[in-house]
């Protein structure tokens, strides 16, 4: 099984006690679907210890009708059929103890980082009336959030004071282990020149636009707000260091791929964004999380980045940071005038 860069036992820290969560490697030169690790909460759950588990094949934990599903659809090696398509498609999903009873779950399948081309799952075993508190508990968040929003003139999203407010606030639900949670910093590039060339109106229109794609692609629990005149925070809630590195991702394509259409213009202006974020930890501050996430745009700036990168506000003894980049399209189009009569 290929070593991951990041710990299994870190990525298991980033969730919350009460999630039952089991890390597993599709091995596609072996053909093998093993268990990398568990946590406590799983272990409980199946009456294991958290080792008796590791490097045993998930067959022995499902049921014979899941296992064969699984045997049937999965596809090793570089095809979209891999264990989180199928687990997709599986009904009242089960899992078996060491006893031998099946304990049905709602099951949540996250797509970890591929190892040598090896795809790596969390497989979240979601307790129904669980899932039930915790959505009672968003709305609830979600409210908070609303009932001290105060939006920007400029932009018409919650301005930086609602956003520090939301950020204390999740900070203290992160610390009592009530939820996970992720904060991000979105910055357009190249703003003084944008600021020349286009003037503040257009700079504006620019920064509501990435707004409005943030309020697409996100949930209704997340919240996204005006810092500055160039840049934008997000808070993802349930968002854990590996799943907002995914959807942080996800959000870059779509504001790359979503060009703003200038009135006086004859072109499309594509935004070029630089995103820093951090799993929100407990233990630092709001006003910290904040000053060191935007310390570091900064830097990106400077170094003319157009990537997605790990901020770490706190580090564990031991525990080696880690920076992850990635590209990002930049350019001006030429509209096509043909396609409008």
């Amino acid at each position: 099984m290929a070593s991951p860069a990041i710990k299994p036992a870190q990525i298991l820290d980033s969730y919350r006690k009460s999630d039952a969560v089991l890390i597993v490697c599709q091995n596609n030169a072996k053909k093998t679907i093993e268990i990398a690790a568990i946590n406590e909460q799983a272990a409980r759950v199946l009456g294991y210890n958290n080792q008796e588990l590791v490097g045993r094949p998930l067959a022995d934990i499902l049921p014979q009708r899941i296992m064969s599903t699984i045997a049937e659809f999965v596809e090793f090696g570089d095809h979209e059929q891999d264990l989180l398509t199928v687990l997709n498609k599986v009904r009242n999903f089960a899992v078996k103890a060491a006893d031998g009873a099946e304990h049905e779950f709602k099951l949540r399948v996250i797509r970890g980082e591929a190892i040598e081309r090896n795809p790596w799952f969390h497989m979240v075993l979601v307790d129904e009336e669980e899932l039930r508190r915790e959505s009672r508990f968003r709305d609830v968040l979600r409210e908070n959030f609303k009932g001290h929003e105060i939006l920007d003139e400029r932009t018409g999203l919650p301005n930086r004071a609602s956003i520090i407010k939301d950020l204390e606030l999740v900070v203290y639900h992160v610390r009592d282990k009530a939820i996970s949670a992720s904060f991000a910093i979105i910055d357009i590039n190249h703003y003084e020149n944008l600021l020349k060339d286009y003037g503040a109106e257009t700079c504006n229109s620019l920064h509501r636009h990435i707004g409005h794609i943030c309020k697409l692609k996100l949930r209704g629990e997340d919240t996204v707000g005006t810092l500055s005149e160039r840049s934008l925070g997000i808070i993802l809630v349930d968002a854990a260091q590996e799943s907002a590195r995914m959807v942080l991702n996800r959000l870059r394509w779509a504001i790359g791929s979503s060009p703003l259409e200038l009135v006086r213009k004859d072109e499309d202006l594509v935004a070029q964004a630089n995103i820093a974020f951090t799993q929100v930890d407990g233990r630092i501050r709001e006003l910290e999380v904040l000053e060191k996430c935007e310390t570091f745009v900064v830097g990106m700036r400077k170094q003319s980045a157009n990537s997605v990168q790990l901020v770490v506000t706190h580090e564990r003894r031991g525990e080696n940071r880690r920076k992850v980049t990635i590209p990002v399209a930049i350019e001006k189009r030429r509209r096509d005038r043909r396609k409008k009569s």
